[in-house]
This record gives C-alpha cells, structure tokens and sequence, in this order.
C-alpha cells in the first residue's frame, strides 16, 4: 500500500543546479503532507555541489548518480520506482517554483483524492529575443502553460506535473524514446487505462527558462519532431493520428522524386522555379502569422518562425522515412486528443493562405 499523505517529489538532474534545486528543496510545505524528495543524477561525471551532498548525508533528500547516462524516461522510472508515496510530483531541474507549489498541489489533493493526477503550469519568461518571439508564435510554450486555461487535460509537460501512484500504468515511461514524446505516451496511457482526466491546477506555477538563454532551438525541435514520429506508431497514440495535406519538407521531398519525371514536361529550371515558390509562400505565410500576433512586419522573425516550423516537420519526416514507416508521410498527431481517429485534410486559414500563394505562383510561372 502507498503512503497516503505524502508526495514523492522526483527531479532528473543532469546539471544539478545547486541554485535551483535548493529552492526546490526549500520550498514551504503543507503541515498534513510529508514530502519526500528523490534526485536523480543522471550523470556520472558530475561532482556533487556541498550542498546537495550535506542534505543527502543527513537524510533531507535522496541522491542516486547514475552510472551511465540512462536518458530521460529511464532516469524518471528510477526516482519513481525509489517511493512509495500515493503522490507524485514531477519537476524539471531547470524550473524555478513558485513557493506555494506544494501548498497549491495539496489543496488540490484536497479536494480531489481520487484524480488520476493534476496539471500544474508552466510559464517562460517574456520573449527577450527575435528567437524566443518565434517560439511563442509557433507555439511551442502553449501546452506547459495549459493547466491555466483548461479544468481537465489529456497531458501535460512532465516539466511539473502530480500523478496518483494507485491510478498509474505500471509500466511507467517507455525507455525506447530517446527523441522525446515519452511523457506525452505515458500521460495519455493513464488516461486510456483509468478513464479519467489530469486536472489543472492554475496555481500550482513553476517558471521554466528560455533554453540555452533564448537560443534558436534547430536542433531540439528537430528532435521533437523525431520524437513525435517515434510515438505516432505506438497503440495509444496512433488512434489520434491522421494525414493531412502535405507541408513544404513532404512536398519538396514529392518534387524530388518525380523530378526524373518532371524533367520530361518542363526543364530543371521550371522545377527549382516550383520549389522556391514553395519555400517563398511558407516564408509569406510565416510572415502574415507574425503580423497578426504582433501587429508588426519583423522578416527576422517571420524566418525563424519558418525555421523552427520546418524543423519539427523535417524532424518528423526524417524518423519516418528512416524506420522505414511509409504512413508516417503526411502523418500528423491530433496533440489535443479530443477524439479518436479524427477527420483527414484539415484546414486553417495558415493553410489556406499558403496554397493560395502556391497556386498564384504556379499561374505566374505558367503564363510567363
């Protein structure tokens, strides 16, 4: 049986911050409630800050290094498996929390003793560069801050996240996802096997920062996209998914392959004419999606908007192609989960206005 009035509190650490993990730590906590903290190291070659190493030898805290790095999933299955509290607080270890995180997480167990767990938030700070002004237009913070906005939620960010150990898939985090989209599958198979719902918790407020100081993030949005075709084929997201019109890296990939074919009616330099036209509409697309969110005309922003767009869908493209899953072509993830086998070939006006601009060019080229 689990501990009924405690929480599990379990923080994957490759850095172990000793500034952020003591105000984790430190945070004030709810008389009725015992917390346990679990630090997980998940790198060897770490030396261990003075602090940390006195709150583990006099028993405040509980600190495993691992002996090799085991990745994400694996190093949460290991602080998990390290409890025994009915609680269970997930956190990042770059997070700054709110100090009434607990108190706010508590009052939820309050009233809801029988959820399958409980969504908190998750803000960034403002955008400080054309690179983070991107990232918010194409929105990539949305789903952390969406405890906020929504009472029920199908998943969250395991940035901070409360589940209920008694209502929890066993199996815990699938290792095999490197690229990401392992707290996504494992939120929504709780969901499926227990038939309920995370509940948002507004006040339960951690502040994750901008990545690598605001950094455009190529490289980790083209994981995620990897990772989001990695989870596209398993049982309990493949329901969700669907195949939609194909975006600029599916259609220049197409333009490719039938270029032997192509060449027959046109010369190569019709077809490149094809493929910058593709390209030009995107940016032009990415261009008005920066106007109508901030009623100004940035091309700096517009390209990177582009950029961070088209790194996810080439991320995603790539996974595909590579495991030789040829359904992952035109593949998407209904992200919202709101029902199963969803409607093919969405559009939106992003959508439209590109297709728009796709024909108008190929008219253009056709009379000229």
């Amino acid at each position: 049986m689990y501990i009924a009035n405690a929480i599990d509190v379990v923080i994957p650490s490759f850095r172990l911050d000793e500034q952020i993990l003591l105000r984790i730590i430190n945070l004030t906590q709810p008389l009725e409630i015992k917390i346990n903290f679990y630090l997980i190291a998940d790198n060897p070659l770490l030396t261990v800050p003075d602090s940390i190493a006195t709150l583990a030898s006099d028993g405040s805290i509980h600190l495993v290094i691992n002996e090799t790095n085991l990745g994400f999933a694996e190093t949460r299955n290991k602080g998990i498996r390290l409890g025994n509290s009915k609680w269970l607080l997930l956190l990042d270890d770059d997070i700054v929390p709110d100090d009434g995180l607990l108190m706010a997480y508590a009052t939820a167990i309050g009233g809801r003793p029988d959820a399958i767990g409980f969504a908190g938030v998750t803000d960034f700070p403002e955008p400080l560069n054309i690179a983070t002004k991107a990232m918010v237009i194409q929105g990539m913070t949305g789903h952390f801050s969406a405890a906020r906005h929504h009472q029920e939620l199908m998943w969250v960010p395991t940035a901070n996240v409360m589940l209920n150990r008694c209502k929890m898939d066993p199996k815990l985090f699938d290792k095999r996802l490197k690229k990401g989209g392992e707290d996504i599958e494992f939120l929504l198979r709780n969901v499926q096997r227990f038939n309920d719902h995370y509940i948002g918790v507004p006040d339960a407020v951690v502040e994750h920062p901008w990545w690598d100081h605001g950094a455009l993030q190529s490289k980790r949005i083209f994981r995620y996209g990897g990772g989001a075709a990695q989870i596209a084929s398993l049982p309990v997201i493949k329901p969700y998914t669907f195949h939609d019109f194909t975006n600029t890296a599916e259609t220049l990939l197409l333009l490719i392959i039938t270029a032997p074919v192509a060449v027959a009616f046109c010369d190569v330099s019709t077809l490149l004419l094809i493929c910058l036209i593709v390209i030009f509409s995107e940016f032009i697309t990415s261009l008005l999606k920066v106007f109508f969110s901030t009623r100004r005309w940035s091309l700096a922003i517009a390209w990177d908007v582009l950029w961070l767009k088209n790194s996810y869908e080439f991320g995603y493209l790539l996974e595909s192609l590579g495991t030789f899953r040829i359904s992952g072509f035109a593949e998407r993830i209904d992200m919202g989960f709101s029902r199963r086998n969803p409607g093919w070939f969405r559009l939106n006006k992003w959508k439209i206005i590109k297709m728009i601009l796709i024909l108008f060019g190929l008219v253009i080229i056709n009379v000229f």
